[in-house]
């Protein structure tokens, strides 16, 4: 390949991401739910191997944390669902409340922009915000459902053929490469789990910081609310925009601004709590990469796989920074995505701390 000139060898890997990318968005429906299995593999192998520990034979032991995990899942899914509920009783009132406000706001940019009813409508219709959507939802709800049938049997068959899986990647490597593969096997089985894990954590503790939060302001239905941007978190800054979005929608629709504008203050306390206590001390440093990385693997993560490609780009790019940093010569990959090197410029409560002498001082105390 050396042998060609420099335009055709960059033509060629241009055309190998581009072949990349479309056998992924091909193959999107035989991909994500394997993809969600791998990392749930990851996060209940610490608990099955422990248990195997104990004797338990393998099989067993699978379908316990796996059966566990779906009890998990099905109780939040279950409280969401009492939560919508209760929402829904009103729905009539606050269909009503919206379409109320969204015509003050249509009244309002025709006399401010001069932008008339007919020409809104025209931008609404086009943009795909109107029609008849249930053929869609039903194709959606379909392929959901078998997504999610998938994911605990290729979760159980992942955790069950392990040792095989192990054993054949062994086999693949040459001899000399055994102890980079070995390296990055280990570390992945000890970071994967600890990142997920300390992901579900913070999930939980938002939750309970956006529903007090959104209590004390006053938005309706705060407990669901809070759910649902605490879920959203788990895609990092865009998922915080987006879940913030969704509760400022609804309460610029059938509350006040003022409380909206609640909000989005709360937004920006949540995002600075989030960003510089909750995460670095309870996932640590166990996947570190650049915000600039992030969002532009977030963006394309959705255009390749839409809302399941946001959620897996992150766990993704951790498991490439641990085989980035176990090769050698791929080293400097691991050092652009990640976050060393930018240390001076963050703004963390220690930086704060340094740049006003409160480190200094307490030290001395």
């Amino acid at each position: 390949m050396k042998d060609y000139p420099i335009a055709i060898r960059y033509l060629v890997r241009i055309a190998l991401v581009f072949a990349i990318v479309a056998v992924l968005s091909i193959t999107k429906q035989l991909l994500v739910p394997l993809s969600f299995s791998i990392f749930l593999a990851y996060l209940l192998y610490p608990t099955a191997h422990k248990l195997e520990g104990w004797k338990i034979p393998r099989i067993a032991t699978n379908l316990i944390v796996i059966l566990s995990f779906m009890g998990v899942v099905f109780g939040v899914i279950y409280i969401m669902t009492q939560l919508f509920g209760n929402l829904s009783e009103d729905l009539p009132q606050l269909r009503t409340q919206f379409a109320g406000s969204f015509r003050d706001f249509q009244n309002l940019v025709q006399d401010v922009f001069f932008f008339f009813f007919s020409q809104q409508n025209e931008v609404i219709k086009t943009a795909g915000l109107s029609g008849d959507y249930f053929g869609t939802f039903i194709e959606a709800g379909k392929n959901l459902i078998i997504t999610l049938a998938l994911i605990p049997v290729y979760t159980f068959l992942l955790l069950f053929y392990r040792d095989k899986f192990y054993q054949f990647i062994m086999m693949m490597v040459k001899p000399k490469n055994e102890p980079v593969m070995q390296t990055i096997v280990r570390k992945a089985s000890n970071v994967v789990p600890k990142y997920l894990t300390g992901l579900i954590v913070v999930c939980t503790v938002l939750v309970g910081i956006n529903s007090l939060g959104f209590s004390i302001i006053g938005v309706e239905y705060p407990i669901f609310f809070g759910l649902v941007a605490a879920i959203f978190n788990l895609i990092p800054y865009l998922g915080t925009v987006l879940g913030y979005g969704i509760v400022c929608f609804f309460v610029l629709g059938v509350q006040s601004p003022a409380v909206a504008g609640a909000v989005v203050i709360q937004f920006f306390i949540v995002q600075f709590l989030e960003n510089n206590i909750l995460t670095p001390n309870i996932t640590g440093s166990y996947v570190r990469i650049n915000t600039l990385v992030i969002i532009f693997s977030l963006i394309a993560g959705g255009l390749v796989w839409d809302l399941p490609g946001m959620f897996l780009v992150i766990p993704t790019l951790g498991v490439l920074k641990i085989v980035f940093e176990s090769v050698e010569e791929w080293r400097p990959y691991a050092f652009f995505i990640g976050t060393s090197g930018t240390e001076k410029h963050s703004v963390t409560i220690r930086s704060l701390r340094r740049r006003f002498g409160w480190e200094e001082e307490s030290g001395r105390q």
